[in-house]
């Protein structure tokens, strides 16, 4: 982030970098003390930026214990038949085969709107794949 003047930044400077200030990435101190210094003399910013640090700190929460679920036990041991079937049914096929690739993806999307609201959308997918014959 850059800012043309040095004495006093405005709000369309310092809005769009509101996420980098609260993760503390901005590495330059005279940058941090100018947009410190916006935020002592704009409520409207400061509001936003404590907001946005609400939903931030909501956001970390609510994918911390998501990650420490454990998957139920009956997902486990479907997920083990279906491998171990795959394995014997390629044990009496005639032709050797072996798994390329086994991959599971968790995807997290989280949208804030104005309104203060969060949306979180998490998809997941198991996927399997096989040399070709």
């Amino acid at each position: 982030m850059s800012f043309n003047n040095k004495e006093f930044i405005n709000c369309d400077q310092v809005l769009p970098n509101i996420v980098l200030y609260i993760d503390h990435e901005l590495f330059d101190t005279n940058e941090v003390d100018l947009v410190e210094n916006h935020f002592g003399n704009c409520v409207s910013c400061r509001s936003k930026m404590e907001q946005e640090a609400h939903n931030l700190n909501l956001v970390r929460n609510l994918l911390c214990n998501a990650l420490t679920e454990q998957a139920p036990d009956d997902l486990n041991d479907r997920i083990n038949n279906q491998i171990e079937d795959l394995y014997n049914q390629m044990i009496r096929s005639s032709q050797t085969q072996s798994i390329t690739e086994f991959t599971f993806t968790q995807t997290t999307y989280t949208e804030f709107t104005d309104e203060g609201t969060t949306q979180i959308e998490i998809t997941r997918e198991i996927r399997r794949e096989f040399p070709l014959e």
